[in-house]
């Protein structure tokens, strides 16, 4: 997705004006990576009410997945390095290295891991990896209908998601930045009731 010669840092940005909440994200990611049922490697949350009752109240939808952090809580955890980075900074595990001990379920604050009930090891989103290598969109921005997800390199300042980023400077942001994990997913905040938003999900 870059022809740079920098490093490739995978992000995505999420546009929240821009979902609707039709779980079509969530449906592809499960139907791509095989996902167990119960199990949600993304899952998309009502938010709200936002404003004041009743003339001026909005809701909105949040999805949420693993941020693919640059400082990863996750992988400072894992008593068996199950966990970790790629060079492109995508956080993934290894299943092979995995007991199920949860730690990194405790430490992650985006509640964004769960635990297969048939292996009993640790699954996350993992950012369809297998489409990045292949110059192609993760399952779950190839399917949004609203086009609210956009994937790209963070280091490129000519891709399409560092240009979304350039021209949405007072509204994006990243959820949980006192932690300092320092998430690859930014968020576009809803043009309206932003302020009361940020405080409702921990900006």
């Amino acid at each position: 997705m870059s022809t740079n010669t920098t490093t490739v840092h995978y992000g995505m940005v999420i546009d929240l004006d821009k979902c609707t909440g039709c779980q079509a994200c969530s449906v592809a990611c499960k139907m791509e990576n095989n996902v167990e049922l119960g199990l949600f490697w993304l899952r998309v949350k009502r938010m709200g009410p936002i404003g004041k009752y009743p003339d001026d109240v909005e809701m909105f939808y949040f999805p949420n997945q693993c941020m693919h952090c640059a400082e990863p809580s996750c992988i400072k955890v894992c008593p068996t390095k199950a966990t970790y980075k790629t060079e492109e900074g995508v956080v993934l595990v290894d299943a092979n290295r995995c007991f199920g001990c949860e730690y990194c379920i405790w430490a992650c604050p985006y509640e964004a891991r769960s635990v297969n009930p048939k292996t009993k090891t640790v699954e996350k989103c993992i950012l369809c990896v297998h489409k990045l290598e292949k110059n192609e969109k993760p399952a779950c921005a190839y399917t949004c209908t609203t086009g609210c997800r956009i994937i790209g390199d963070l280091n490129d300042p000519k891709s399409e998601i560092s240009q979304v980023l350039k021209n949405n400077e007072d509204r994006h942001f990243t959820i949980h930045s006192e932690f300092g994990n320092e998430p690859s997913l930014v968020y576009l905040l809803p043009r309206k009731g932003a302020e009361t938003l940020c405080k409702s999900i921990g900006r």
